[in-house]
């Protein structure tokens, strides 16, 4: 299994704009093989949010880029207070 874990530090006055953003995501990358999980996730009592995706591999991950990364010019920089975290789990 492989894991990619983005942590988003938005803007107060922008979360729900950037959260639009995520839900668009979502809808591009579903069904994208090997894709076991994908979603977006709210800090509770925190200011961050998190898209949580789940793999059947690497491989099934780097083939879901295109879709994944297509809306990129639809996220605007001034929503957020720093540059994203990301994470790359692969299993031990």
């Amino acid at each position: 299994m492989y894991v990619v874990i983005a942590i988003h530090y938005p803007k107060p006055e922008h979360i729900e704009d950037f959260l639009a953003f995520m839900a668009k995501v979502e809808t591009a990358a579903h069904g994208s093989p090997g894709m076991l999980r994908f979603g977006s996730w709210r800090e509770d009592g925190g200011k961050r949010l998190v898209g949580l995706s789940m793999w059947e591999s690497k491989e099934a991950f780097e083939a879901s880029l295109p879709q994944i990364t297509s809306l990129h010019e639809e996220r605007s920089a001034e929503w957020s207070d720093r540059p994203d975290d990301v994470l790359f789990l692969a299993e031990p």
